[in-house]
């Protein structure tokens, strides 16, 4: 089933999701380690955004920030592609430096997070995308994402799944593959709640214990800065 979007919907949704993740410019804290010197939500060689057909079809009329991304690599591309929702397609912006934000797409605001879905059909909170643990910053610092950025993230999801219940479906498998992940690593699920406490979830039986954000392990480059003489200066 494809989303029935409007593109004069995504302004709402654009309106009511504009709080940036974190109180300072997050890309300043990642960028450092990637070698091209941009954050790694900015770098279609580590994430392609994607937009719904009637969101790209608003951004068309209203900005010039996208275009359609391709790729040199036609295996990447067409594996990518094919990865693609039908109701979706795969864009590139003009770089992190002539951002507009008032007009990322969707994904952009949500990344790295996506909307986690209990087994029993729960929208619970943001978890995220596993894949970039060792790339992004904020995933090794949940404590960073703002009440303001968590509220507007539950609010805007709630919203679009009330009206596009097969958008909740998609999300409610990604949550399903994600705890036969966390099975396999035999690790607990991070889960930023809707109440605003931090969890970890058992990918088993679900069962939720409260932590301490600063107290999640790190990833990558990240874990080796925390452990220096001077860790804030990762």
């Amino acid at each position: 089933m494809i989303a029935q979007f409007r593109p004069e919907e995504f302004l709402a949704y654009y309106n009511n999701f504009a709080a940036p993740i974190a109180a300072f410019d997050c890309g300043s804290k990642c960028s450092p380690y990637n070698e091209r010197g941009v954050p790694f939500c900015c770098d279609t060689r580590h994430s392609v955004p994607t937009a719904y057909q009637a969101e790209w079809q608003y951004l068309q009329e209203n900005t010039d920030l996208w275009h359609i991304w391709e790729s040199g690599d036609l295996i990447e591309t067409s594996r990518l592609r094919a990865e693609t929702p039908a109701d979706m397609i795969l864009i590139e912006c003009q770089g992190h430096q002539k951002c507009q934000r008032d007009f990322r797409s969707m994904t952009c605001r949500a990344f790295p997070f996506f909307p986690y879905i209990s087994s029993e059909d729960e929208f619970l909170g943001l978890s995220y995308y596993w894949e970039y643990e060792e790339r992004c910053w904020v995933i090794n610092n949940l404590d960073v994402v703002t009440s303001e950025y968590r509220e507007e993230f539950v609010r805007t999801y709630d919203e679009l799944f009330a009206t596009e219940s097969n958008e909740r479906n998609n999300f409610a498998y990604h949550a399903e593959i994600m705890r036969k992940k966390f099975d396999e690593f035999e690790r607990q699920i991070p889960l930023i709640h809707r109440d605003g406490n931090t969890y970890l979830i058992d990918p088993n039986n679900e069962r939720m214990q409260i932590v301490s954000p600063q107290g999640l392990p790190k990833f990558g480059p990240y874990e080796i800065a925390a452990m220096l003489p001077f860790p804030d200066e990762e």
